[in-house]
C-alpha cells in the first residue's frame, strides 16, 4: 500500500484530520506510518494501516476528558 492509499484509509476508516505519514524502518522491513487526531483531540498513530495491515492504533497515556490533570 502506498502512503496515499494509506493516508485515505485512515481518513476514511477514523474520520480523523490526518497530520502526517511517513515510511519508517522497523523490525529489518519498512512500514507505513500515519499521524492523526481523532474526534476528541488526540494524536494517534496507526501503523500499517488498511485491510490486512497491522493496525496499531498508537497514542499517549489515556484518560477521560473528565479525570482531573
Amino acid at each position: 500500500m502506498s502512503i496515499s492509499e494509506a493516508v485515505r484509509w485512515v481518513q476514511r476508516s477514523t474520520g480523523g484530520q490526518i497530520l502526517g505519514a511517513e515510511q519508517v524502518p522497523f523490525e529489518g522491513r519498512s512500514i507505513t506510518r500515519v499521524k492523526y487526531m481523532d474526534h476528541r483531540g488526540r494524536v494517534r498513530y496507526m501503523d500499517n494501516p488498511g485491510p490486512g495491515g497491522e493496525r496499531r492504533a498508537r497514542g499517549g497515556p489515556r484518560r477521560d476528558d473528565n479525570d482531573d490533570p
